[in-house]
């Protein structure tokens, strides 16, 4: 009996202890500063986590994957159903810019292009806070042609990279959320309107334009929208951004 209740007690304490972390996990900061740094300071990396601020890495060397040119070659690639009786070589020719792609297709993507070992044995290690506890973190990553609509960020950090283009990210804080419309998850921004979003003049954003030698770090709890540059130079190419989440137990429960 002793041993029964000397067990619930660690399971109790295991569980506060858990409420806690994912309580102050789920803290985020009243104001977005941007910090920058070069690739050859990736070594600064773990102090400036402490920060909880966007991080730009400029001049990295990106691999020369993951582009809507690269993937063409890849007939099994382009073959895929991403909506009923679509496939993506399909959606690709049609221009088709607005569509929605699932989580599970860029998923597939991101692991298909080869983006996924590459980004495991030539950057995720870098980023880790440190060597010691490479152990309790773990990664996702997608592909996203085009751009992505609407989403919190929740890993301990998330890595955005394109591949091709020029990526346009918005970045809004946490405080922002009562100003969105109830089914905000997926929502291009650029698509909200004063019908379904009344206060959308009170809406309070950052935007930050990345290319290919650019990386974005960003913290838990930012809300996050991604699209292609677009201008007057004709043949501009659509962007295509590489996300990849890092992520520790407590972000997992988060």
């Amino acid at each position: 009996m002793s041993e029964m209740s000397g067990l619930l007690n660690i399971v109790a304490i295991i569980s506060v202890f858990l409420f806690i972390a994912v309580l102050f996990y789920k803290q985020a900061n009243e104001q977005i500063e941007i910090l920058q740094i070069t690739a050859e300071r990736l070594g600064e990396l773990p102090t400036m986590y402490s920060e909880r601020s966007p991080i730009i890495i400029s001049d990295y060397l990106t691999p020369t994957l993951g582009s809507e040119a690269e993937l063409q070659k890849r007939e099994h690639i382009m073959q895929i159903e991403v909506a009923p009786q679509v496939s993506l070589r399909t959606l690709l020719a049609s221009g088709a810019k607005d569509f929605h792609f699932s989580n599970e297709t860029a998923e597939f993507l991101a692991k298909e292009s080869g983006l996924d070992i590459w980004f495991s044995h030539h950057l995720y290690k870098s980023l880790l806070p440190s060597p010691y506890t490479s152990f309790i973190y773990s990664s996702a990553v997608s592909l996203w042609p085009y751009g992505r609509g609407l989403f919190k960020t929740t890993a301990f950090q998330t890595i955005f990279m394109p591949t091709q283009g020029c990526a346009i990210l918005t970045l809004m804080l946490p405080k922002m959320l009562p100003y969105l419309p109830l089914k905000w998850i997926g929502r291009k921004f650029g698509s909200l309107t004063m019908q379904d979003t009344p206060l959308l003049n009170q809406i309070q954003f950052m935007e930050i334009k990345l290319r290919r030698g650019n990386l974005l770090i960003l913290p838990a709890h930012l809300i996050v929208d991604i699209r292609s540059e677009v201008g007057p130079v004709p043949g501009l190419e659509p962007s295509w951004t590489f996300i990849a989440e890092i992520h520790h137990p407590i972000s997992r429960l988060a």
